[in-house]
């Protein structure tokens, strides 16, 4: 009989990767393993096996293996029950409200497991990914992915709202492995999703303004093309009395139209020292005949003041200024209303499809 394991999955994972990452020093290490041989949902085995298997300090200072799942879940940052896990059989499931099983009869696709101890695993960022996507609305698991793909996880205790982490995958890995994951309800759900997923937002503000400027209409988006995130480009001589730094690195940029947007994250009013940085980088944009728009938190949850934003991009752009039909215009502001939501106080997104 072969040992017992843990395989953990869905919004267990999701917090497991809110609080870790694949970094050299992160101690966690993809695997190919795909089968979930020795897969337990017993409580008292789970809680064995967890007790002392973070990849970081439980290590020394892990739970005893006879303390509560709680207690023994605190050591790889896991703090919501009921926890979720996967099995390789209908009768590895069992109905207890502290474990949740989910059923994987068929071996998973290369790459879909992360090794935490010999024991532990957890899905892969793209797993976890394409299992959240059966359980959220679109606009939620675009969100996601553009979350792993970045450079933050959301994290509410903190004043931001988010701190910085290394990206946990990229959109061409994202992309490889829904193709490998094909057939499956999750991979099917994000794959019209994957050409709005762009690497290397810095903050939930730049990946909101995205999605709200490059969806397409029928999705609540402005369908604007896409940009890139936090690209660093060169000063030019002619700017240097401006400035002694030899880059400027641009939030969302769009090369075509040699145009930065900057998202001033701040819920309330931007502070002197942050408007004194924008006027210099207006300067420093308009003397190499670059564009700049500034877009504000405030200017988000208004929507006239959110309207202008986008006209003074199009106009940017050299695109026409174009009335929209009541339906769009009113799809577009409850995508808005319900980005600029705190999450988990959002109400159902409710979109007109025509």
């Amino acid at each position: 009989m072969s040992a017992q394991k843990v395989y953990i999955s869905h919004a267990s994972a999701l917090e497991f990767w809110r609080h870790h990452d694949l970094s050299r020093a992160g101690g966690i290490k993809r695997t190919r393993r795909g089968s979930l041989r020795g897969a337990t949902s017993s409580v008292s085995a789970i809680r064995s096996l967890v007790h002392n298997a973070s990849p970081t300090s439980g290590k020394i200072f892990g739970a005893r293996p006879d303390a509560s799942l709680t207690s023994c879940l605190n050591n790889l940052h896991i703090e919501e029950l009921p926890l979720h896990v996967m099995v390789d059989s209908s009768n590895k499931r069992e109905k207890r409200g502290s474990v949740v099983t989910h059923l994987y009869e068929r071996p998973l696709p290369e790459g879909s497991l992360c090794k935490i101890s010999d024991d532990v695993y957890v899905a892969s960022p793209e797993l976890t990914l394409c299992q959240m996507a059966t359980l959220l609305p679109f606009v939620d698991v675009l969100e996601l992915c553009l979350e792993f793909c970045s450079g933050y996880c959301l994290n509410p205790e903190t004043e931001r709202g988010f701190d910085d982490r290394p990206a946990l995958t990229s959109s061409s890995r994202l992309a490889t492995f829904v193709h490998q994951f094909k057939g499956w309800r999750g991979a099917r759900r994000i794959k019209p999703l994957l050409p709005y997923v762009i690497d290397d937002s810095a903050s939930p503000m730049e990946s909101i303004v995205l999605m709200l400027l490059c969806l397409p209409s029928r999705l609540g988006g402005r369908q604007l093309p896409l940009p890139e995130h936090n690209v660093a480009i060169p000063i030019t001589e002619r700017a240097r009395s401006h400035t002694r730094r030899k880059t400027l690195v641009c939030d969302l940029y769009w090369k075509e139209f040699k145009l930065d947007a900057e998202c001033d994250s701040t819920k309330h009013h931007s502070s002197k020292r942050q408007l004194g940085i924008d006027s210099n980088r207006r300067i420093i944009l308009d003397a190499m005949e670059y564009k700049y728009v500034g877009i504000t938190y405030w200017q988000l949850e208004n929507e006239s003041e959110f309207e202008d934003v986008v006209q003074a991009i199009r106009r940017a752009m050299g695109l026409k200024l174009r009335n929209a039909s009541d339906r769009i215009r009113a799809n577009r502001n409850a995508l808005r209303e319900y980005l600029v939501a705190t999450q988990g106080s959002r109400r159902p997104l409710v979109l007109d499809r025509g």
